[in-house]
Parts: structure tokens; sequence; C-alpha cells
């Protein structure tokens, strides 16, 4: 019996003496220890098109080599580089670049710091800010030029400049629409602003179009501004609905063609009288048909769309189709035409 107790007593012994050893091991090799002071930058105003750039710098207060094995953006507006290895004692950093193209308005994006510290294995650290445009556009948004045939139809804004620093003066302007829009531009009363007036040419036939007004100044930065502008020309044919949408189609699914489905609509003039003289679709999966329903002042356009063989998932079929008249100021009317694949 003494022999059993002694005999355990040794294994207790020597258990004990293996965990201290492994204590001791542990305490011996030592931990990272992770610590981020600034953990939120405010950048404050970011100009659109520009690159920020902000360092987080991180400490290793440990007694082992601290690893950050990844830190990940929240969104595709931000790239990080950072020092993967920090040793004990030593200090690393974290690059933040902020794309201000992919910004708007008041924001904050973060991104997760995964390291081997294991006490916090990960952190997030964050930016903040408020993007800006180089110009200020007032009213801002998209010029619309909406009128009837003949109609003189202007829209003004006022120009001015967010840079700092800057006897901001607009040098001109220019369009790649200029068979459809005239413009002037001319210093305001305030100094640094300048009027921009947009004129639609009132002897547009019936359309729907969107161009852009490009501003040259004397920005170094930003040299060349675009303002999206908008033009419809109303007349007296209305179309119904106003575009022709066959919504989901069993499109084919062996050789050949699906079944055809047809859709109409109705094209009107409120006074004088008017025909249709031809019809055009750009897809061939798509064919048309006139009926007159009242002679020179109402007709029935039968749209008749063939499904082709599905070869996507998701697989749609569009067209513009112009209807022509023999109206002088209403020669071509245009019809958006859309299908897609159940």
């Amino acid at each position: 019996m003494g022999n059993v107790v002694k005999r355990n007593l040794v294994v207790l012994t020597a258990a004990a003496g293996l965990a201290l050893f492994a204590a001791d091991s542990v305490r011996s090799q030592g931990q990272p220890k992770i610590d981020i002071p600034e953990t939120r930058y405010d950048f404050g105003r970011v100009f659109e098109r520009k690159q920020y750039i902000h360092d987080f710098i991180v400490y290793n207060r440990g007694d082992a080599d601290l690893v950050i094995n990844n830190v990940r953006p929240s969104c595709g507006c931000t790239v990080t580089n950072f020092d993967k290895l920090i040793a004990p004692g030593e200090q690393g950093k974290i690059e933040f670049v902020l794309d201000g193209e992919k910004v708007h308005n008041e924001f904050n994006k973060n991104a997760t710091v995964s390291s081997n510290d294991p006490t916090y294995p990960t952190m997030t650290i964050a930016v903040a800010g408020h993007e800006i445009p180089y110009l200020n556009i007032d009213p801002a948004g998209t010029v619309y030029l909406h009128g009837r045939y003949g109609e003189h139809i202007e829209r003004s804004m006022t120009v001015s400049s967010n840079e700092e620093d800057l006897d901001f003066k607009v040098l001109r302007a220019s369009s790649n629409i200029d068979d459809k829009i005239t413009y002037k531009v001319e210093p305001a009363s305030t100094a640094g602003t300048y009027q921009v007036t947009v004129y639609k040419n009132p002897q547009l036939p019936t359309l729907i179009t969107y161009g852009t007004l490009y501003l040259h100044t004397n920005s170094k930065v930003s040299p060349k501004s675009e303002i999206q502008v908008h033009i419809i020309t109303k007349g007296d044919i209305t179309v119904s609905p106003q575009a022709v949408n066959f919504g989901q189609v069993k499109f084919a699914e062996g050789a050949g063609s699906g079944q055809a489905v047809t859709r109409s609509i109705i094209v009107s003039r409120s006074s004088g009288e008017f025909a249709i003289k031809d019809v055009k679709l750009s897809n061939p999966n798509f064919s048309a048909v006139v009926e007159p329903v009242a002679d020179g002042k109402q007709y029935r356009v039968q749209v008749t769309f063939t499904p082709p063989l599905k070869t996507l998932v998701q697989q749609s079929e569009t067209s513009e189709m112009i209807i022509h008249t023999n109206d002088a100021q209403e020669p071509a009317i245009r019809v958006a035409v859309a299908a897609r694949a159940m």
C-alpha cells in the first residue's frame, strides 16, 4: 500500500512539474498586444475625383511579434496597405486610401483589422468626411429642356468654385449636342460666380434625348466639368402607352423560335390630321403592323415579338421603334420596346 501511495505522489509531482514548465514556456514565449490609439479619422471636406490618404499608427505593446493578418475595408471606395509584422515595443502603420470619386455627401467608412493578438483578434478603424464637388451648380442636377415644337425654352444656373485660393473663372462652354442646344456664359453680380444659360433649339422635331454640357474653367485640378442635359420636344402626336413592354416572355428552348406575343399602342393627334408612313424596328425579333382606328386621327400599332433561343439565364431583347409620319414637325416618333426571358 505504501508503494502505491509513493508511486501516486511521484506521478502527481511530475504532472505538476510539467504544468509549471508549460506555463513558464508560455510566459517565456510572450504575447503580442495591439494598440491603435486613433481608430477614427475625419478627412473633413473631400473633393470628387481626388485621392486621400491617412496613416493609422499601430503599436505592439506586447513581448512577442504582432502579425497583422488582414485589413478588410467595408466598401470598394477604400484601399489599405499595412505593415504585416511589428516587433515588440515597435510601431507600424495602416495606410487608409480613400477615393473621393466613390463617396457622396456625408460618409463613414470602416475597415476590420485582424491580427494574432489573442485578446483583441479584430479591431475596427474608420474614416469620415463630407464629399463636395469642385463646382457649386445651383440648381444642381440635370438640366431639363422640355417643351413643344417652336416653343422658347431656357434654363439658367449659377456656377461658383469650392476651391480655396482660386480666382475662379469659367473660360468657355461646349457640348456634344450643339445641334440641339445653345448656351451663354456671363459673370454674375457676385465675384467668382457665373450665370450659365442653356437654350433648347425650338425647331427640333419630336424627340427624347440626353446630352452633356461642358464647362471649361481655370481650375488646375478640375479644368472640365460636366452638366447633363435632358431634352424633350413635345408635339400634337401622342403615344399611349409611351413604351412597349412585353414583360417576361417564354423564350425558345430548342431549335427555331418561341411562340410570338403581340402588344399594341395607340398613336393619336389632338388637332389636325396625320398619317403613319411606315414603322421601323432596330431588332429583327420585333415586327409591327399599323391599323387605322380613325383615319387621319388615330392609329393602332400592333407590335409582335418572336422570342429567340434562350442562351442566358437572364436574357432580354430591346429595340427602338421609329414611327415615321407625314407631319413636318413630328416626322419620327421614337418608342422603346423591350422583352425579357422567363
